[in-house]
């Protein structure tokens, strides 16, 4: 199979309050990340500026970049930081205009699997050979690498998960779902008693990574062992794949239990929703985590893994790399971006980004000492390794990337749209991008 199950994709077992590196102490890399730094030169003989594009929007990632861009300004006193904010939805077409006029940044945001129609026109480095990326954990090296090379870091884990608010399970006498139709009598329950069972908001491309990602990526993708290798080929259609149709379907009955406004609101107002106590659970990825407790810190909250399938033993977590930079080839400020990649892999600077997101860390020796408890739980299941790793193989990229995206995103707003119209409609788009 393309990808991998992985037993544990944080390094050692992770226990509900700690998340702690194996090997040598943090003081320890420190140091030594401060040496390997001044090995490549001191500060003062690091300057210019230096050019960051990026489509981050949550506060608290926001807030993360800030300080660490602020750190990093401080050691090196004659660069400055320059960062570029869009959209999801704009992002690819923002770099590709970027690239085709000259107006080439120094460093931008994502997964090189995601973006690879940028790494094999050659505007991103390859960064394998370079120190810091041994800082990684090997087990996730895998989701960064394209034809065994490594083009990008990431910071932190990203999982699929639900969110639920215990005060209110407790209130409505809920136990947290470990089935499929176990979850859907919760939301049953949670709407007869007066709330919002699942908050939601689908105008913008944010909310389908939220909501289908959670639905589909765990035990429904792990059966799909070609699903992407197939689609761009064009040796299958997308209504061969039965557990795709199954979690469009999913999908559907759980939006009969979201907000009547959904479609009308963003991601950023669901997440307000449920940290005002408005709803019971809120689909998301472990990014939203820290949004919400941005809107209401001292909500009681949880998390548990999406219940697809009707065998609780069958379920699992969808992983992968989390928030990841990619250092542009050939860059104007290139000493300053390999200065900026070394120093957001010492260990004491991404226990800072992850202490403000509120994410799991991804590297070797990072010791936190707390997490949200919704983390927490995010964190057991996912050492329990009942996870699926989906993009340790084969994703979707440039065109095709952008279709899947338009296409789950045009079913979540239309609200009479078929699983089959859905595939219909994924098989014409596919179709015309491989003329």
């Amino acid at each position: 199979m393309k990808r991998k199950l992985l037993s544990v994709i944080l390094c050692g077992t992770m226990a509900l309050t700690m998340l702690a590196g194996c090997g040598s102490s943090q003081e320890q890399e420190s140091e030594k990340s401060k040496n390997a730094a001044n090995d490549q030169s001191s500060s003062s003989d690091i300057s210019g500026e230096l050019n960051i594009v990026h489509f981050l929007s949550e506060p608290q990632k926001v807030a993360a970049l800030d300080e660490m861009v602020a750190g990093f300004e401080e050691e090196y006193p004659n660069v400055k930081v320059n960062q570029e904010s869009t959209t999801l939805e704009n992002y690819q077409d923002v770099l590709k205009l970027k690239f085709s006029t000259g107006d080439v940044p120094d460093v931008v945001f994502g997964a090189p699997k995601t973006y690879s129609t940028f790494v094999e026109s050659g505007n991103i480095e390859d960064i394998t050979d370079e120190s810091y990326v041994s800082r990684v954990q090997e087990n996730t090296l895998q989701n960064v690498k394209i034809d065994g090379k490594v083009y990008g870091i990431p910071l932190d884990v990203m999982a699929n998960a639900v969110l639920y608010n215990k005060d209110i399970f407790d209130k409505v006498g809920i136990e947290v779902p470990k089935t499929y139709s176990e979850f859907i009598d919760c939301c049953k329950k949670l709407k007869d008693a007066g709330y919002t069972a699942c908050a939601a908001g689908y105008q913008d491309g944010i909310s389908v990574g939220a909501n289908f990602y959670t639905i589909f990526y765990g035990a429904p993708y792990s059966k799909m062992s070609s699903f992407e290798d197939d689609m761009i080929s064009g040796s299958k259609k997308a209504g061969d794949f039965t557990e795709l149709t199954k979690s469009l379907e999913e999908w559907r009955e759980i939006m009969d239990y979201q907000n009547d406004d959904q479609r009308s609101i963003n991601t950023d107002r669901a997440e307000q929703m449920f940290a005002n106590g408005e709803a019971g659970m809120l689909i998301i990825g472990t990014w939203g985590i820290g949004a919400v407790a941005n809107y209401n810190s001292d909500g009681n909250y949880g998390a548990f893994m999406f219940p697809s399938e009707e065998k609780e033993e069958d379920n699992l977590i969808p992983i992968t790399v989390g928030d990841t930079w990619m250092m542009v080839k050939d860059a104007p400020n290139h000493a300053v971006a390999e200065a900026f990649f070394e120093y957001m892999t010492r260990p004491e600077v991404n226990a800072k980004w992850c202490a403000t997101t509120q994410e799991m860390t991804i590297l070797n020796d990072v010791e936190m000492s707390s997490l949200p408890q919704a983390m927490q739980d995010t964190a057991a299941i996912i050492s329990s390794g009942k996870v699926c790793n989906y993009a340790a193989g084969t994703v979707f990229s440039g065109q095709y990337f952008s279709t899947w995206g338009e296409t789950l995103l045009e079913y979540a707003v239309t609200p009479k749209m078929t699983s089959k119209e859905f595939c219909d409609t994924l098989d014409d788009k596919f179709a015309a991008a491989n003329k």
